[in-house]
């Protein structure tokens, strides 16, 4: 295997794009000049992840993971000519809201509770239902549930702890390497098995701050308790329970 394949074999598990109609663009948002992660506080100290054993630093930063109020995943993937991005903002356990693209298709998902959103561009649409489907879902925002049969893939990615949880569940054999730093903030690195480098900060709480699987493939977790606004759209909703029989 490619060093770093795994991490965009498991995160593109995930998603249930259609294919990608490659005679369309649009024009991808412009991503920055390098990784970004929250700054420390003048308070933050050394939290000592440097002197544990691989596994406990795992289990300590994905426990400091789950623990935040806020933080901001985003993400950029490269397979097999595709490229896919993914920028999504969570509060609490249960809210989120975000993008997913994949080349000229752009798709809108957030949850509140169990209750989802989807809002995709008329190239989604089109793709995943045709003519139909465009006429009657263009610009407005189906409402669903993170259970619904169709669309339940996609809706892993508005609960921040099963996709990295799946993520690193695809991943092993992790080694301490040399420190690192995100941003401004320092950092212990793991190398996996496979060649993918995790971060995880050496200060302050133990949040994992970056994944990377290889040239253009990461994940990385940013503005953690940097409070956001998610809201559900009150307008142009499409209930899902009334298209169906």
């Amino acid at each position: 295997m490619v060093p770093g394949a795994t991490l965009a074999l498991v995160l593109l598990s995930s998603a249930c794009l259609p294919a990608d109609d490659k005679n369309t663009g649009m024009a991808p948002t412009k991503a920055p000049a390098s990784p970004a992660a929250a700054k420390p506080t003048p308070t933050a100290t050394p939290n000592g992840v440097e002197k544990l054993k691989p596994a406990q630093i795992l289990a300590r930063a994905r426990k400091a993971t789950a623990s935040a109020q806020y933080v901001r995943m985003r993400a950029e993937l490269h397979e097999e000519g595709e490229s896919y991005k993914l920028d999504f903002r969570y509060e609490g356990k249960t809210k989120a809201a975000g993008t997913f693209m994949q080349g000229s298709q752009h798709l809108e998902i957030s949850r509140f509770g169990k209750t989802v959103y989807l809002a995709g561009n008329d190239a989604y649409w089109k793709e995943y239902g045709g003519k139909a489907v465009v006429q009657l879902l263009s610009g407005k925002h189906l409402k669903t549930t993170v259970k619904d049969r169709d669309f339940k893939e996609l809706a892993v990615f508005s609960n921040r702890m099963a996709l990295l949880n799946e993520v690193l569940g695809g991943i092993s054999g992790w080694k301490k390497s040399r420190p690192g730093k995100v941003g401004t903030t320092p950092s212990v690195v793991m190398t996996s098995s496979s060649g993918d480098k995790l971060h995880v900060a050496s200060q302050g709480p133990p949040y994992i701050l970056l994944l990377k699987g290889g040239p253009g493939n990461s994940i990385e977790y940013l503005g953690y308790e940097t409070p956001v606004g998610v809201r559900p759209p009150t307008k142009n909703v499409v209930d899902i329970d009334s298209l169906r029989p």
